[in-house]
């Protein structure tokens, strides 16, 4: 069954193709369907794939080809791994993105046509690229993988375009991860130029080899875009502004995919940081301020999608921890538990907002145990498989294998255990505080039916696994390579009473609102927690009073102001368009000078108030308009300017055949990709 590998990310991007590509005028009901079909035919796909996978056809370093490129130098192959960490990761995804575009098929379905074609489009699209990096064997389809989730994030996240604040956040989604891309994109090209090779199976066997002040930096930069795009700290405070999406979007961007995606990637190249110790110091501390930090802003947080956004980075951050300290086999364990529990928090989430009015302000859900029953039960056994509730919830389980792999990481086990273990009371707090606000009585009990089986299979399936799904975080770790770690009675008494101070904590903040509010208040003011303020204060701040000093603003202001003019279609009486351009551009210096010099130049002052002054300034006139002005304008100079023009001109008319949309971008982006992997192709012969 490894020939059908390659063929599951197929059908979401046959989905996204249908949808976006092809000028069809489809109903309603034909775009749900086509839509949530496509995101589940990965799934069933996967299937087969797993279950050959542990008939013994799942060894670590198999691959599956896919295509060859021989340049005469090397070749390059693109493949997907068929190793024990895409099959928990790939089939994660697959089922996770499965559940969620079902559950979206009721939740968007009143949205406008065009709007309902354009969210599937993309979403299948999103999951078809983070299949890619799931199940990727090489670099290149790693990369195009992660490229290609990076766009749809922020496609998906301003996907109410007519909302500036979902625009901004967007745009903050997509520049935060791409700077920290960029940092990947050099560090996988240095493992490729010490390794020559894009197989990554290839790069771990050539890292021995690598001497080490060559392989630290290429670990360091492939960490850094690791976390910029799992949202860890600093790269953080991209991840609670993409709470501007809908409901379904945060579902699949913070349970198993692009958050997920930096983890899949340190557990892919877990020997490469194992050979970079330093850079997995780093990685593991980063993990742990991130999970305590996070938790702790969350504590604080008035909105649901916030708090849940909060809680993805820190949980994140355990897994991260866990691969800093070298134990991938726990992390994937708590990746694909995470995952249930919180799709299952943001989907049920979706379900008492949209019973409130359409507001995710926890005070808002307050009573929805009584308007949705079913949602809210859901959503606390999220809450409880989040907090980690000893026994009963799979989320205890992953935990305290994360939790035992850090008190046995060394001498630095029992300090970073008891910052982890906060970080745990904390989860408790802040998941269980939802929980009881929103099962406490309210006047409005009414509540709309909203829902049907679209919602119900999803909610079902994924409060199953968060309840059972502990059962096999054992085995997980098994298959993926990892061996339980057994911790003394102590430690894992305190780890087990962790997530229950937590929901007591969180019972004292439901019945003392006003000392909640007075931690937030105090929190607030915490130069650490105004992270985008201080951002923005000694960078953006600085750039432009910098850019502002070296462009001369003051000097450019009136050319400024004449350009806007002529943007406006305002023509001063007695005075062409374009002569005032010219007379502000010249008069720019002038005036900036003017203003310096009190409206007199120092030359002036010294020469104005004699005769002899007067006459040399008549002279100067005299010189002026006889000679100088017989050459203004200047004929070579307003003939470049022309010159110049004329491009202007011509790219106004090239940018005639840019429409602006989407379809049509991705339409010639896949035929120019297309038209490469032929031309490749064919200089491949021999």
């Amino acid at each position: 069954m490894a020939q059908l590998l390659p063929f599951v990310p197929v059908p979401a991007l046959f989905g996204f193709v249908l949808l976006s590509l092809i000028p069809l005028a489809l109903p309603r009901a034909a775009v749900i369907a086509l839509g949530v079909g496509c995101a589940v035919l990965p799934a069933v796909l996967f299937v087969p794939v797993a279950l050959g996978c542990l008939d013994g056809a799942c060894v670590t370093g198999a691959a599956v080809p896919i295509l060859s490129i021989d340049t005469g130098v090397f070749v390059a192959q693109i493949a997907m791994s068929m190793d024990p960490l895409s099959m928990v990761t790939g089939g994660t995804v697959a089922l996770v993105g499965a559940l969620v575009l079902i559950y979206s098929g009721a939740y968007m379905a009143t949205e406008p046509l065009a709007d309902l074609k354009r969210f599937f489009a993309v979403m299948n699209l999103f999951l078809a690229g983070m299949l890619a990096v799931a199940l990727a064997a090489d670099v290149i389809l790693l990369f195009l993988g992660w490229e290609t989730i990076g766009l749809c994030s922020f496609m998906l996240i301003a996907f109410y375009d007519r909302l500036p604040k979902a625009v901004a956040a967007g745009r903050k989604a997509l520049i935060t991860t791409r700077v920290a891309d960029s940092f990947l994109l050099a560090g996988l090209m240095m493992l490729f130029l010490s390794a020559g090779t894009t197989r990554l199976d290839g790069m771990l066997a050539a890292v021995p080899a690598i001497g080490p002040w060559k392989l630290a930096p290429i670990a360091f930069l492939i960490a850094i875009g690791a976390l910029g795009k799992s949202a860890q700290f600093p790269f953080h405070t991209w991840l609670p502004s993409a709470m501007a999406g809908p409901t379904p979007v945060s579902a699949l961007l913070h349970s198993a995919t692009m958050v997920a995606a930096g983890v899949i990637l340190l557990a892919r190249l877990a020997p490469l940081f194992a050979a970079a110790p330093e850079v997995s110091a780093m990685v593991a501390m980063l993990g742990i301020i991130t999970a305590a930090f996070a938790a702790l802003l969350a504590v604080i947080q008035t909105d649901v999608k916030k708090l849940l956004a909060f809680s993805t980075m820190s949980q994140i951050g355990f897994m991260v921890l866990a691969l800093g300290l070298g134990a991938p086999a726990v992390a994937l364990s708590h990746f694909a538990i995470h995952a249930a529990f919180k799709s299952l928090l943001f989907l049920s989430a979706g379900v008492m907002s949209h019973a409130s009015g359409g507001s995710t302000a926890i005070e808002a859900l307050r009573g929805a145990r009584y308007r949705q029953p079913w949602a809210f039960w859901a959503f606390a056994v999220g809450a409880a498989s989040l907090a980690g509730l000893p026994v009963i919830t799979a989320g205890w389980y992953s935990k305290e294998a994360v939790l035992a792999a850090v008190w046995s990481s060394g001498p630095w086990g029992a300090p970073l255990w008891l910052l982890a273990a906060t970080a745990a009371v904390l989860t408790g707090a802040y998941a269980f505080r939802v929980v009881f606000v929103a099962g406490s009585q309210s006047a409005d009990l009414a509540a709309p039916p909203w829902g049907g089986a679209a919602v119900l299979v999803p909610l079902a399936v994924l409060t199953l696994v968060a309840v059972v799904g502990g059962l096999s975080v054992g085995a997980l770790i098994h298959f993926t390579g990892g061996a339980p770690v057994h911790t003394p009675l102590v430690p894992t008494l305190l780890g087990a009473a962790a997530p229950i101070l937590g929901v007591i904590l969180a019972r004292w903040l439901v019945k003392h609102p006003r000392e909640l509010e007075q931690i937030s208040a105090r929190l607030r003011h915490v130069r650490a927690f105004r992270f985008d303020v201080l951002y923005y204060y000694y960078f953006v701040r600085r750039f432009r009073k910098a850019a502002a000093v070296l462009g001369n603003a003051e000097g450019t202001e009136a050319f400024e102001h004449a350009t806007e003019l002529r943007r406006q279609g305002i023509v001063v009486p007695g005075l062409p368009a374009e002569d005032l351009l010219a007379h502000a551009r010249d008069a720019a210096p002038a005036d900036f000078i003017a203003r310096a010099t009190d409206g007199q130049t120092p030359v002036v002052k010294l020469v104005s108030g004699d005769p002899v002054g007067r006459v040399l300034i008549n002279l100067a006139r005299l010189f002026v308009t006889q000679i100088v002005a017989r050459f203004n304008p200047d004929r070579i100079d307003r003939s470049w300017m022309g010159f110049a023009g004329g491009f202007g001109l011509a790219w106004a008319q090239a940018r005639k055949i840019q429409t602006g949309r989407v379809r049509d971008h991705s339409l010639w982006i896949a035929l120019g990709c297309a038209a490469l992997l032929l031309y490749a192709w064919g200089t491949s012969w021999r």
